[in-house]
């Protein structure tokens, strides 16, 4: 509906804009926008204002908090907002079918293109190249953000020889 929507604007309204990656970039934004924003609302929202009065308390500025406090705590939901919004876009195809340039191809384009006229193996490596390139980028951030994040503390099992306590579950076995 947006990229009709921006068709009849672009043929219409503003003509110079017609099929050019500009409109292309614009529809982008309006279909994607929406995921990026609600990604930093969430993880604004988990943000602690005790957090941000207790710094502002220490004298630090508005704008020395947000870098310091509040920048560090919606990272990871700047990270994953962006993350959604750049597979979104690697995989979008009927704004691209609808505003692209003519002869402008993305992988997705080249994927269904191939795969409509029954092309399969034509298709393999546009496919391929976009799988890598949605999985690499997705498996760095992840494993970054393993490597950032604290472990969860173990839960401690009891020994295999020690006897069960009576809030183990094994205690219960064979009572009745």
């Amino acid at each position: 509906v947006v990229a009709l929507a921006l068709v009849f604007f672009g043929a219409r309204v503003v003509p110079a804009v017609y099929q050019t990656r500009t409109l292309l970039v614009f529809a982008y934004v309006v279909l994607f926008l929406p995921q990026a924003v609600g990604a930093l609302r969430a993880s604004l929202l988990q943000v602690n204002p005790s957090l941000e009065e207790a710094s502002r308390l220490l004298g630090r500025s508005k704008a020395a908090t947000t870098r310091a406090v509040v920048l560090p705590l919606v990272r990871p939901g700047v990270l994953a907002g962006g993350a959604l919004v750049f597979l979104t876009c690697m995989k979008e195809l009927p704004a691209t079918l609808l505003l692209a340039p003519t002869g402008y191809d993305t992988l997705a384009t080249q994927v269904w293109s191939a795969t409509s006229e029954a092309f399969f193996g034509r298709a393999a490596a546009p496919a391929l190249a976009l799988v890598l390139l949605s999985a690499l980028p997705m498996a760095l951030l992840v494993i970054r953000e393993a490597e950032r994040s604290p472990a969860p503390p173990a839960d401690p099992a009891p020994a295999v020889d020690s006897p069960p306590t009576p809030d183990h579950p094994a205690a219960l076995v064979g009572t009745g």
